[in-house]
């Protein structure tokens, strides 16, 4: 990752920034999760260093950093993000739309055949999402949506059932509805010879 220099000048900014990148799951290095205060007046105005871990230093060069209410507010950026889950193959289509210079045109005026899937397979909500991304809206994200799966086997009417777990015992259902869906590591753990995995759409 990039290094993230961050530059405070009371305890409680130290703290500040501590408290996010603990809840990111990073620690100090060495020393794991604590305020290491005495660091802070050791350096007085001092300087939290982000990079695989972190460190504190009174940095004396010309590293560049960021000030405290700087980063606070890219902070409150990325947390009032808005997720929206798509497929691996909309994302992919996503990402090289915002490459384009003019994305929006690409969209709108159908340059690109390809692009029109995001205009059949995503919902209004997501498509209007796409826009506001394209436009250059950075509360927006986009992930990719976990696969699920299900079995699914023939039963001696010819009939297509799906296995679900009923208090925890399987047994069958003709409804997809029902079906016990998970991911495939998990699904693969409950085949049997009798069953076949299938995507869940």
């Amino acid at each position: 990752m990039t290094e993230t220099v961050v530059h405070v000048t009371t305890l409680e900014e130290w703290k500040s920034v501590l408290d996010v990148w603990f809840a990111q799951g990073y620690e100090w290095r060495g020393s794991g999760k604590d305020y290491e205060k005495h660091l802070f007046y050791t350096f007085g105005a001092s300087f939290l260093l982000l990079d695989d871990d972190i460190t504190a230093e009174d940095l004396n060069n010309d590293k560049p950093f960021i000030e405290y209410k700087d980063f606070i507010s890219q902070q409150e950026k990325t947390m009032a993000k808005e997720t929206y889950y798509v497929t691996q193959e909309q994302l992919h289509l996503i990402k090289e739309l915002k490459e384009n210079p003019a994305p929006l045109d690409w969209v709108i005026l159908d340059w690109d055949t390809k692009y029109r899937a995001l205009r059949v397979d995503i919902t209004a909500e997501k498509s209007n999402a796409v826009l506001r991304y394209l436009g250059g809206d950075e509360t927006i994200e986009f992930k990719v949506k976990e696969q699920l799966y299900r079995l699914w086997r023939i039963d001696d009417d010819k009939n297509r059932v799906y296995m679900k777990l009923w208090f925890g015992t399987p047994t069958w259902t003709g409804d997809t509805d029902y079906a016990f869906t998970a991911p495939r590591e998990e699904i693969e753990k409950h085949k049997t010879v009798s069953w076949e995995i299938e995507k869940v759409d």
